[in-house]
Formats: structure tokens, sequence, C-alpha cells
């Protein structure tokens, strides 16, 4: 029998430095995109943020015959849904300067896995070969609202849907005056919103996906930022070896990397999520250039334990 486990340790945890006294802010939690999203405001409700986070679950829920991505999945083009058209156009944007790793077109992939199902499958090459040929970033194209897909792809947005929603929610709350800042958390995504009233940053402990403590302490303004690893989620086999759920649209299996963990900070969070998981699966080979990127930070870390942080990100190491 297999055993299936969902790991969520390592993931940033978010953790508020108030040099005085703040007023309290209004929390609640959803569960949205498979994890617990904590919604924690200053100045205003998170009601609109959860409603719209629950929508976006529901648009983009592969597992869902009536979303509107299994409606795509099924009719081969959809129109008058913009949402999955950004999400589309946006990925294509950054597969184009990045590169394709994350690949959208990986649904019948996913699917045949089932990795975030209850009956997760080791796949043979035969059924490999079946899917490998639909996955393409040719495969999709957009025309204003209208998302059409070819030679039998079909998409599953779970690469960058955590941090498109948190955009989504992001320009929600820039509509709402009286919310000054707070934090929206998803686990793997996190947006920081807004400044606090004594300027004081956003501090952020990043734990250490091999044990229980902490690889540092990053300290940022309003941003969004992602974090990728193996450790994430897996099962385990009847032959006792794991499987994590980052897949390479090129082999079919799940993806092989010699860096442990990668968090993204930048003012995108589509953007963050994408650049998490395509960065660690590059692994060290190409961190030298994201280090001294212009648009982004990182903090990352190999296999042997070395740290990469990027320039001018204010982060502690813990000792």
């Amino acid at each position: 029998m297999i055993d299936w486990k969902k790991v969520f340790l390592g993931l940033p945890l978010l953790l508020t430095a108030c040099a005085a006294p703040q007023t309290p802010a209004e929390t609640k939690t959803v569960w949205v995109m498979d994890t617990a999203c904590t919604i924690s405001l200053h100045g205003g409700s998170g009601d609109a943020a959860a409603q719209r986070l629950s929508g976006l679950d529901q648009m983009l829920d592969n597992y869902d015959p009536d979303s509107d991505i299994s409606r795509l999945n099924a009719a081969g083009t959809l129109s008058g849904i913009p949402e999955l058209a950004e999400i589309a156009a946006q990925t294509a944007d950054l597969q184009q300067r990045f590169g394709s790793r994350v690949d959208l077109t990986v649904g019948k992939l996913t699917a045949l896995w089932g990795i975030t199902t209850d009956h997760p499958h080791v796949p043979s090459e035969t059924e490999l070969r079946a899917v490998l040929p639909t996955i393409s970033p040719a495969h999709v194209s957009t025309s204003g609202d209208t998302v059409t897909l070819a030679d039998g792809a079909q998409l599953d947005c779970g690469a960058v849907a955590k941090g498109y929603a948190l955009d989504q929610v992001k320009a929600l709350l820039e509509q709402d005056t009286g919310i000054t800042w707070g934090t929206v958390s998803m686990t793997s995504s996190i947006l920081c919103y807004g400044e606090k009233p004594d300027g004081a940053p956003f501090r952020l402990e990043i734990r250490d996906p091999d044990g229980d403590g902490v690889l540092g302490t990053a300290s940022v303004d309003a941003c969004f930022l992602s974090t990728s690893g193996g450790y994430e989620r897996y099962f385990t086999a009847d032959d006792g070896k794991q499987y994590c759920h980052i897949l390479d649209p090129v082999t079919g299996m799940p993806a092989e990397t010699d860096l442990n963990t990668v968090t993204v900070f930048c003012d995108s969070g589509l953007m963050s999520d994408f650049l998490s998981t395509s960065i660690w699966m590059e692994g060290t080979a190409g961190i030298e250039s994201h280090l001294h990127a212009a648009d982004y930070q990182i903090v990352a870390q190999d296999k042997d334990g070395t740290l990469y942080v990027s320039d001018g990100l204010d982060f502690t190491p813990n000792d």
C-alpha cells in the first residue's frame, strides 16, 4: 500500500516585528488551494479576501469537473474567464525570460501521478510516453480572454495558482482605504501588504527543511514571497522510494536538483511562485545570476547546507 504524506516542513513562517504597540489585526483562516490560508489585516475585515480566494480555488480546481479549468481542459478552448487568460499569458512571459521548467500544460502528467490525491501512482514508461507529447508552452495560446489548448494539452496551474491568487487579493485590498497593512499567508506563498505605522519591516523566519530550526530571518518591506522544495509534498511508494510533487515536464518524473529550498521575494505573487519552483529545479548551476537580479531576491540552500542570499536582501542567517 502506498503511504501518502503531505509535508509542510521548511515553509516560511511569518513573524511580525513591531517596534511599538499596534492595533490588533482582524484574523481569519480559510482552507483554499489545499492549504490553510491565514488572513491577518489591520483596519478592515478579511471577508472579501477570503471570498476572492475561495472563488479562485473553485475556478482552478482540476479535480472539480465543473470548475472553469476543467471546462477548458474538456473543451480545448474557453472564453469569458479573464483570470485563466491572465495566468496563461503571464506565465508565458516568464517562460520567455526564464525558460519553461515551469509548464502549465502538465495537466495530464499531474493527473497520471495523482500526487496531491489520496491515490498517488508511479506511472509506467508506456503511460509517460503517452502524455509527454501533450506538454509544451506552444500548446497553449491566449487571445483576449480566450484560452486555447492544442495537441491534447491540459492545464494545471498549481505551480503559480497561489501566487496569482495573492496578486488578486492585493488588488482587492488596495480598493479598501481602511486596510493599512497585514499579511495573507498560504503557507508556501505569502503577501506582506502595506506599511506598518512605525515603519518596521516584515520579519520572516525561513525554516530549515532538514529539521525544526530556521535558516535565518529576512526583514522586508511589502512584497510577495514563495518557497519551493521537494520536501513540501511527496509520497512513499511500496518500494520505499519517496517521490516529490514537483514534476519535470521533460522526463515526466519528479524533478531532481541539488537545492533543498528556494524562497523568492518580489513585487508579483505569480512571479514569486513561478521563480521559486523554476530556480529550485534549475539547481545551483544557474544560481549566480539570480543573486544579482534587479527585480527579485532569493534565499536558497543546497544539499550541502550552503546558503545563497541575494545582493541587498536583509537576511540574518541563523548561527
